[in-house]
């Protein structure tokens, strides 16, 4: 859980030596925060009107997004208007490939409303972090964040197991958001 938080050492020896390759042949970070916006939107309309086939394009976009922070670390160019626009990409990724998912499933009432909590809890999850960070609190704690959320999402729609990625996601959000609000009042409360 959390690659972020227990993975990082390993998944940084593979993309940071592809983040240098991409720096030496002069991409910017906010190039490929677009394009894996785009690529990832690309994706959602394949995935909608080609189904499993389209996954391959979700991957490509969702992956591309490792690359964008470490592009800018090595470029020396982090800013905060890169890390908002990174964000914000983010949201609306994550919103049309679980929009997607929701609408894959739109004739199962009960998974319908799975799939309605999954996007809400990625929304919230996201929010809680952002908020907390607002008002000078880390809320990064919880068992599914956004790497895990996307490699679920994307495996599910590309092997067939998007009820079980739903159910995945719905729970493991909703138990990151208490997590992360658990966090919070922790830290309001030793103020």
């Amino acid at each position: 859980m959390a690659i972020n938080a227990y993975a990082r050492t390993a998944t940084d020896r593979l993309v940071v030596p592809i983040a240098r390759g991409l720096v030496r042949v002069g991409v910017t970070p906010n190039w490929l925060t677009f394009f894996g916006l785009v690529t990832t939107l690309l994706g959602v309309v394949a995935v909608l009107r080609y189904g499993r086939a389209g996954a391959f394009i979700l991957a490509l976009g969702t992956a591309t997004d490792a690359f964008d922070g470490s592009v800018a670390r090595l470029r020396g160019s982090s800013s905060r208007v890169g890390a908002f626009y990174d964000s914000v990409t983010d949201r609306v990724s994550d919103a049309s490939i679980l929009g997607a998912a929701v609408w894959l499933v739109r004739d199962d009432p009960l998974l319908f409303g799975v799939a309605m909590v999954a996007l809400a809890g990625a929304q919230l999850t996201s929010y809680v972090r952002a908020k907390a960070e607002s008002l000078g609190w880390t809320a990064t704690v919880g068992v599914i964040e956004r790497p895990e959320r996307m490699a679920i999402i994307v495996l599910g729609i590309g092997f067939d197991l998007l009820t079980a990625a739903l159910w995945l996601l719905a729970i493991g959000s909703l138990v990151t958001v208490a997590q992360r609000l658990h966090a919070v009042l922790a830290q309001a409360g030793s103020r």
